[in-house]
């Protein structure tokens, strides 16, 4: 390998195969665990029933849903953005909270709760019942979301570009309903 080869991605690449080939099937895993333990820490619950292929179903929306260890429903982050209608680019992409920058929207802001507004500043991080690592937000904040929006959309504060939320948001409140 050249010099100029160092530092490259190339090289990085070549360097972490050298070592995956080179490790056992157990240091993988004891590496693998410390590297999540570093990420998300000692205390995140653990989700005891729910997983993706038994979501919860509102009308025709299916948004994966966990109980976690201490009883809490959550709603995983992306099935709650895809519910309500939202893109996923933009903030989303680059590890942003879309559903935080909607929230915390100046159109939104006279009709969010400070409770609300805490909630969605503050996702959830569980483990699924798979155990693999996500972030939720309570179930019940489905409801006071659309509940907002809705309400903005009454008195006619939302851009053009938010009414296919406020379209969904009845879909689902109605759907709470039945």
């Amino acid at each position: 390998m050249s010099p100029e080869a160092f530092g490259s991605s190339e090289a990085g690449k070549l360097g972490g195969i050298a070592r995956s080939e080179a490790l056992t099937d157990e240091q993988k895993s004891e590496i693998a665990k410390k590297a999540a333990k570093a990420r998300w820490g000692e205390k995140v619950p653990q989700a005891t029933h729910g997983s993706p292929d038994h979501p919860l179903r509102i009308g025709d929306v299916e948004i994966p849903c966990y109980v976690l260890s201490d009883g809490r429903r959550v709603l995983v982050q992306s099935g709650l953005i895809g519910a309500l209608g939202m893109s996923y680019g933009g903030s989303y992409s680059r590890g942003g909270d879309r559903l935080v920058k909607f929230v915390n929207s100046g159109r939104l802001k006279p009709f969010i709760t400070e409770k609300l507004r805490d909630r969605t500043d503050a996702p959830i991080k569980f483990k699924t019942a798979q155990g693999n690592p996500a972030y939720g937000y309570e179930a019940t904040i489905l409801a006071d979301i659309c509940d907002a929006v809705l309400a903005a959309r009454k008195e006619g504060v939302l851009q053009k570009q938010q009414l296919h939320i406020a379209d969904r948001c009845e879909i689902l409140v109605r759907s709470f309903a039945k």
